[in-house]
């Protein structure tokens, strides 16, 4: 009788059986399944570690691009904000300049005009 996990393989299935469990029992085919399993074992860990290994490169080429956006945020911040000083300062001596000489010419249009209120 066939059992249900075994495949029926015709009429003389005992026969079958039977030079089935003989070949799995012979010393060399023993060896070599015990090779092919302990490979198949070093393939599995090979191959866990290589997907550990892919796991951890792509998380730190996520945390590079996370530290390069921080990186250039920082650096359009400060660049900003020296745009913004410069030009304060700019504005700042342009009116010095401009006041300056506005108040300049104002003096020597008064001494010009009033001569004698100056020296008082």
């Amino acid at each position: 009788m066939a059992s249900s996990n075994q495949p029926s393989y015709g009429k003389r299935e005992e026969e079958y059986r039977s030079i089935a469990r003989r070949v799995m029992s012979e010393r060399d085919v023993k060896d070599a399944l015990e090779a092919l399993q302990d490979r198949f074992q070093r393939l599995q860990f090979m191959f866990e570690d290589c997907v550990e290994v892919h796991k951890q490169r792509m998380e730190k080429r996520r945390l590079r691009k996370e530290e390069l956006k921080t990186e250039r945020k920082v650096n359009l911040v400060t660049i900003v904000s020296l745009l913004v000083l410069i030009t304060s300062f700019l504005v700042r001596f342009a009116r010095i300049v401009v006041i300056g000489n506005y108040s300049s010419s104002v003096e020597q249009d008064q001494i010009q005009t009033y001569p004698n209120s100056l020296s008082n």
